[in-house]
């Protein structure tokens, strides 16, 4: 789950990319290939919630991937 906090966010959910604006709510179901972004100058706030939880502990090994993978 995502809510969008303040500012504008664009989402990559399966083949597409959506632009998601303050008070956006999505919900993308597990197993979808999903990223986001802030393609503007003005400072995005997102809140991501994992149901259930557990998630978390893959963290450490995303920012590791994504270090040299920019």
């Amino acid at each position: 789950m995502f809510y969008v906090l303040q500012g504008t966010a664009w989402f990559f959910v399966g083949d597409d990319w959506v632009e998601a604006f303050e008070g956006a709510f999505l919900m993308i179901p597990a197993g979808t290939t999903h990223d986001f972004e802030n393609r503007g100058d003005r400072r995005t706030g997102i809140v991501n919630v994992f149901i259930p939880g557990g998630f978390e502990r893959n963290m450490p090994g995303i920012v590791e991937w994504f270090q040299p993978n920019r």
